[in-house]
């Protein structure tokens, strides 16, 4: 069975249309968890609503109450779970098509795979939408997975530890430095779905809005976990001129411009 988690805060405008994306899946064997940061809006109404005109109810768990952070709520459903799968979608994000799960389900046959992973298709209308596919490199050069485009054996957080709730934004990142320090052969010890990309992931969210603290705390969790090397440097200092360079073009509504290499950057 897989395990979805999706934390929620005053969602209501974007949730109908994640968990349509779920309830949609040809794989039924699934349960969604739903991490509410105490709302104040119809975000767990519409959930309970949808999943009932759907027959899948039973398919449906609700925690609802305070929580300390995007980490805090990952690690809340993560315990709450039962299934041995599993998978974090976020409130605006959906998964791309209705074989998602199937495709997944498919790569854990082979025991020995850990995580099974692919592309996000990036939906962004100030900078242009864009495939993105995990970039390719050591670990002090970017992460492999594409977090809302991961799914991973329960038991993996057994080994490596909850997300950390020090880190708001990078947290996925930080993740990703101890599951390769625990398994030293990660790569073939992963699936990556090439297909189709596996999830939508909408601008807007935490880590577009806060770019640059996200950019520091990977810096923090590279340094920590000894993957602060000159590769990691340049990588750095380049992101962090880029981001700074893409919010002056903004300002002067240039966009087209980060348009345009991102464009480039994603094609090649």
């Amino acid at each position: 069975m897989i395990s979805i988690i999706t934390p929620t805060f005053n969602s209501g405008s974007t949730i109908a249309r994640t968990v349509q994306s779920i309830i949609a899946q040809d794989y039924k064997e699934f349960e969604h968890i739903i991490v509410d940061n105490a709302s104040t809006d119809d975000t767990v109404d519409k959930v309970k609503a949808l999943y009932k005109t759907s027959g899948l109810s039973g398919n449906l768990k609700i925690i609802s109450e305070k929580d300390n952070g995007i980490s805090d709520a990952f690690n809340k459903g993560i315990k709450a779970s039962k299934g041995h799968y599993i998978a974090i979608l976020n409130s605006d994000d959906t998964y791309f098509d209705n074989s998602v799960f199937e495709r997944a389900i498919k790569e854990f046959k082979d025991d020995k795979i850990l995580i099974v992973y692919g592309d996000v298709l990036f939906t962004d209308s100030l900078y242009g939408t864009n495939r993105r596919a995990p970039r390719r490199c050591e670990a002090s050069g970017a992460i492999l997975f594409n977090h809302p485009a991961m799914f991973i054996r329960k038991s993996v957080y057994d080994t490596v530890g909850p997300y950390l709730n020090s880190y708001h934004i990078a947290m996925d990142t930080e993740l990703f430095y101890r599951l390769h320090k625990n398994y030293m052969d990660l790569e073939i010890l992963t699936s990556y779905i090439s297909e189709i990309p596996l999830a939508v992931m909408n601008a807007g969210g935490a880590s577009w809005n806060q770019e640059l603290q996200g950019i520091e705390e990977t810096k923090d969790a590279m340094i920590y976990h000894g993957f602060w090397n000159f590769t990691a440097k340049k990588i750095y200092f380049a992101r962090v001129t880029r981001t700074k360079i893409k919010k002056y073009l903004t300002m002067l509504k240039l966009n087209s411009i980060v348009k345009a290499w991102r464009r480039i950057k994603w094609e090649n």
